[in-house]
């Protein structure tokens, strides 16, 4: 039965992407050179700054913009802040610290992105979310991903810079 819903998961993500117009697919991409480049003007930004005051610029940054664009949600204020401190300024203080630390901006993106595991943890423990054989075999690609990217001869990773990017 489960595997009859995760074919037509694939079926259904898979005519998605065939309707997908040329303005989606240009957004995509500039998502796409947004995020890299974010990583090269962190690494020049952590030269010269702090990585809390670096971190607390970017949070002030985004904030005032989108605070006039957007509705706050019907949440207590304080879980609201609380949230925006963990995962705006709190994320990006360990991770600007990371890369002040050693760690290279390249590598660093793709570690960050180990949030993943993080998450199908935390809403299994915390939740009590079942896993998907997709999910486990995903998991299992990044897992393998990360281990040849951060043992690759050559590459110098910090034990600290990674910590800190985890």
């Amino acid at each position: 039965m489960q595997d009859n819903m995760d074919k037509e998961k694939i079926i259904e993500v898979s005519n998605d992407v065939e309707n997908k117009s040329n303005k989606d697919l240009f957004l995509a991409l500039i998502v796409i050179i947004v995020w890299g480049l974010n990583f090269v003007v962190i690494k020049v930004g952590v030269a010269d700054v702090p990585p809390f005051l670096l971190a607390g610029l970017r949070f002030l940054f985004v904030v005032f913009p989108l605070a006039f664009f957007f509705k706050a949600p019907k949440v207590p204020l304080k879980i609201y802040l609380l949230y925006g401190l963990a995962i705006s300024f709190g994320q990006f203080s360990f991770l600007f610290s990371a890369i002040a630390s050693g760690m290279p901006s390249g590598l660093a993106s793709l570690v960050l992105q180990s949030q993943a595991f993080f998450t199908l943890i935390f809403s299994a423990l915390l939740l009590n979310e079942s896993w998907h054989k997709f999910q486990v075999m995903g998991l299992g690609l990044g897992a393998l991903g990360l281990f040849l990217i951060g043992s690759s001869h050559g590459v110098s990773m910090p034990l600290l810079g990674c910590l800190l990017t985890l």
